[in-house]
């Protein structure tokens, strides 16, 4: 009777114990006419060439996968461990089409690094429309 009790009480202590985030959110400044699906293709270009063509010492462990065609109606990039790429993604980039206007959005471990603000920083920017690295 009382290894239930003890179970439930530790499930319940290792889910008050885990970090949530919030997601980053930035609003496209492209035309009301782009698409999410054009958003995340446009951010996942520059994430490949401005991160991962260019070897970026904080993702050298990592790489992108690309979810562009998403049933959900939210296109996203995925960055994951280079060598287990069907593990849990480290980062997320997402976008959907909210009330006429592209919400983006990014998330993860990675974002809480001492890297997070620039990554993030450059994703909002390419989100935005900026094509500098």
């Amino acid at each position: 009777m009382k290894k239930p009790a003890l179970l439930l009480t530790c499930v319940c202590l290792m889910a008050a114990c885990t970090k949530t985030e919030a997601p980053k959110v930035t609003v496209s400044s492209k035309p009301k006419q782009e698409s999410a699906q054009s958003l995340m293709v446009r951010v996942a270009k520059q994430v490949q060439a401005c991160w991962f063509k260019r070897k970026d010492p904080a993702l050298v462990k990592y790489r992108m996968a690309a979810e562009i065609n998403s049933f959900s109606g939210k296109p996203r990039i995925l960055i994951v461990p280079r060598n287990k790429p069907t593990a849990l993604p480290k980062l997320v980039a997402q976008a959907q089409k909210i009330g006429g206007q592209n919400r983006f959005e990014s998330f993860g471990p990675l974002l809480q690094t001492s890297n997070g603000p620039r990554l993030n920083a450059a994703l909002n920017r390419w989100a935005s429309g900026s094509k500098t690295c």
